[in-house]
């Protein structure tokens, strides 16, 4: 018989994953369908069961700010699981744009900056997540990052005005800061914007 569906987590939920801080914190992903799926982080424990489609979401409590690493356990009802190591909480912020946001730091002015928060004898708590690019007519739920959670280490190869953005919101805030990053040069402000919301004004639809 084919294997169950293994346990899939939605694209931010990586290793070196910052996830927002005070608000409840929505973990979400694909599982078999009417499996029960639990995720074990900071103290809490909360489940879901995954649709017809497999699809399920839960939410975490309020989390508090935290620089020190901890694990996210993801376990569903047959037995299978998924750690995530090296997990903060913070700020989460979204960063989208054309080449200008997706310049990268180490080909910028903040290439300077980039290589000091390399060589730093402390990794600053700023990373920064990069989607892959995808053409699509519709908003896609299963979007990947091959790169993953980059952490300040490889700070070269975040977007320049991401960094420089994350860098002075953190120094201020004394909080980790994730960076969201869907960008693309030369695309429209169409292909950020949910298509419902364009189809519901005749003039936008127009053109």
């Amino acid at each position: 018989p084919a294997a169950a569906p293994a346990i899939e987590l939605g694209s931010p939920f990586l290793d070196n994953a910052i996830l927002q801080r005070e608000m409840p914190m929505p973990v979400w992903g694909w599982s078999k369908p009417g499996a029960t799926i639990t995720v074990e982080f900071a103290g809490q424990k909360e489940s879901a069961k995954a649709g017809a489609d497999g699809k399920w979401m839960l939410k975490l409590k309020p989390l508090t700010a935290n620089s020190e690493p901890a694990e996210m356990l993801v376990s569903d009802s047959d037995g299978k699981k998924v750690a995530l190591k090296n997990i903060l909480v913070g700020e989460v912020w979204h960063a989208s744009g054309q080449s200008n946001m997706e310049w990268f730091a180490g080909k910028s002015n903040c290439s300077s900056l980039a290589q000091e928060l390399a060589k730093a004898p402390a990794e600053l708590p700023i990373r920064e997540l990069r989607t892959d690019t995808v053409s699509a007519l519709y908003s896609q739920e299963r979007v990947k990052s091959e790169a993953g959670w980059k952490t300040s280490r490889t700070a070269g190869d975040f977007s320049a005005l991401a960094l420089s953005f994350a860098y002075d919101l953190h120094k201020e805030l004394k909080v980790p800061v994730g960076i969201l990053l869907t960008s693309h040069s030369n695309t429209r402000i169409e292909a950020f914007t949910q298509r419902k919301a364009i189809e519901a004004h005749a003039g936008l639809k127009i053109d």
